[in-house]
């Protein structure tokens, strides 16, 4: 498959960037046009639910109806969003508080960040737009794989 990718990372790298560019356009529409406030609650999200712990079999209508518990978090906090994301630590301290007062995210007695069941049924929509993304990717990719 590295063949495949090179040969047609034009193509692969142009579909990525229209359904990113679509995405991100969900996004900031969802989060009434903060992008900012997005990549803090997705920096959230994704220690919230992460890669290193989520199950490898989990489908997506699973996903949908598991609470956001169902993954045991990595441990976050402000410090943490703002060193990660470039993002000053005040400006990230506005849009937590922007987050737990939508009830999006909540604070443990540590002060560490996790993710609601609130704000993944608030942001279904998202979801839909990542799977439109994930999709796309995974259907051009397999175009270009010996089987096809």
């Amino acid at each position: 498959m590295k063949h495949s990718f090179d040969s047609r990372f034009g193509k692969l790298h142009a579909l990525h960037v229209a359904g990113l560019t679509r995405h991100l356009v969900a996004c900031r529409a969802a989060l009434d046009g903060d992008l900012d406030l997005f990549l803090v609650l997705s920096i959230i999200g994704e220690r919230s639910f992460s890669a290193r712990n989520a199950p490898a079999t989990m489908t997506e209508e699973e996903f949908r109806a598991s609470p956001v518990s169902t993954v045991r978090p990595v441990a976050i906090n402000l410090q943490s969003i703002a060193d990660y994301s470039g993002i000053p630590r005040e400006t990230v301290r506005r849009k937590v508080a922007a987050l737990l007062a939508r009830g999006w995210v909540e604070r443990d007695a540590q002060g560490l960040l996790a993710i609601t069941d609130l704000a993944k049924d608030s942001l279904d929509g998202l979801t839909d737009s990542s799977v439109r993304y994930l999709r796309e990717l995974l259907a051009a990719l397999d175009e270009g794989s010996p089987a096809s």
